[in-house]
C-alpha cells in the first residue's frame, strides 16, 4: 500500500501563530465596526438587566404570594377554633377575612401556584359564609385554566357543592357530573371521592332515590374509614324512608 508523503511545513508556517491570528482578525472587524459593536453591547446589557429585573420581580410576587396565602390560612384556622369555642361573630369575621385575603392572592396570581391554592381556600370560606355565585365563577375561572389533576378535582368538588347548595335544576345536574368526576379518582384522591360520594348521595336523596343515596353514603363512610353524627342522622333518615 503506498503511503501518502506529509507535506513539509515551511519556517514561516511553523512560525504561525492560528489563536493570535484569529484574534487580531476579530481585532480589526471590531475596530471597523465599533459603532454597531458599541450599540449590539449596549443592547445585549440592556437585556440582561430586563432579564434580571423580571426574575426577581417574579421571585418578590411569589414570595409575597406565598405570605399572603398563609395569613389566609392562619385566618381561616382561627375561624374553625373560634366557630369550635362558640365566638360565633368573631369566627365570622376570621371567615371573612380569610375569604377576602385567599381571594386577592387568586386575582393577582390565577396562573401561579399559591394563587390557585389561595382560590381553593377561598371557596372553602366562600362557601361557609355562602357566596356561592362568588364560588361558582372562582372555581369555573380556575377549571378553565387547566391546573394540575389535584387542583381540578378539589375545584370541581367545591364547584359541586356551591352548585349544590345554590339549588337550581340545572345546578343540581352540574353538580351530580362534578361529583361524579371526582369520585371516579378514588384510587388517586380517595379523600375527595368519599367527599364526592357523600355529595351524590345528597342530591339522590332529594331526588326521593333513598335506595340509592344510602348506597353512595355507605360507599363514602367506608372510603373515609368513619362516622359522622350527620352521617348516621342521614342512615337513620333512610332507613325510617325506607
Amino acid at each position: 500500500m503506498a503511503h501518502r508523503t506529509r507535506k513539509r511545513l515551511t519556517k514561516t508556517e511553523l512560525k504561525r501563530d492560528p489563536v493570535a491570528e484569529n484574534l487580531a482578525t476579530a481585532w480589526n472587524f471590531l475596530r471597523s465596526h465599533i459603532k454597531e459593536t458599541a450599540i449590539g453591547c449596549v443592547v445585549l446589557l440592556a437585556l440582561i438587566l430586563v432579564i434580571q429585573s423580571v426574575i426577581q420581580s417574579s421571585r418578590r410576587q411569589n414570595a409575597e404570594s406565598m405570605a399572603r396565602y398563609i395569613l389566609a390560612e392562619t385566618l381561616f384556622e382561627q375561624a374553625e377554633q373560634l366557630s369550635a369555642a362558640g365566638n360565633m361573630d368573631q369566627a365570622a369575621a376570621a371567615l371573612n377575612q380569610a375569604y377576602m385575603v385567599a381571594g386577592e392572592v387568586y386575582s393577582r396570581n390565577q396562573n401561579r401556584d399559591w394563587g390557585r391554592r389561595a382560590a381553593i381556600l377561598a371557596a372553602k370560606a366562600g362557601i361557609l359564609l355562602g357566596r356561592d355565585n362568588e364560588v361558582i365563577q372562582t372555581m369555573q375561572s380556575l377549571l378553565s385554566s387547566r391546573p394540575d389533576a389535584m387542583t381540578k378535582a378539589s375545584a370541581l368538588l367545591h364547584l359541586g357543592v356551591a352548585l349544590e347548595n345554590r339549588g337550581g335544576e340545572q345546578d343540581l345536574l352540574n353538580a351530580r357530573n362534578s361529583y361524579s368526576t371526582v369520585a371516579g379518582d378514588s384510587v388517586k384522591y380517595p379523600i375527595m371521592a368519599a367527599e364526592a360520594l357523600a355529595g351524590l348521595s345528597r342530591i339522590s336523596m332529594a331526588d326521593g332515590d333513598v335506595e340509592t343515596a344510602r348506597n353512595l353514603l355507605v360507599r363514602s363512610i367506608e372510603m373515609r374509614g368513619d362516622t359522622t353524627e350527620f352521617d348516621e342522622y342521614q342512615l337513620a333518615r333512610m332507613d325510617w324512608m325506607e
